[in-house]
């Protein structure tokens, strides 16, 4: 999965993290590849997935575009 380098801490709420990912101007972060096992997916917001991390407890962001 090719997720974006900025995470939101688990103490936001989903709606918390759907307003991040509508605010960044994504195509200025760096991507990586990387395997999270202890995911659930949210939403897509223009082209992002915004998922949750339940294991590390934050949400994460990966492109769904590429």
């Amino acid at each position: 999965m090719k997720t974006f380098n900025a995470i939101l801490d688990g103490y936001n709420t989903q709606e918390q993290a759907l307003e991040y990912a509508r605010g960044v101007v994504w195509c200025e972060l760096e991507t990586s590849e990387q395997t999270i096992n202890h995911k659930t997916y949210i939403d897509t917001v223009d082209g992002v997935g915004v998922w949750y991390d339940y294991g590390a407890d934050y949400y994460f962001f990966s492109d769904e575009k590429a």
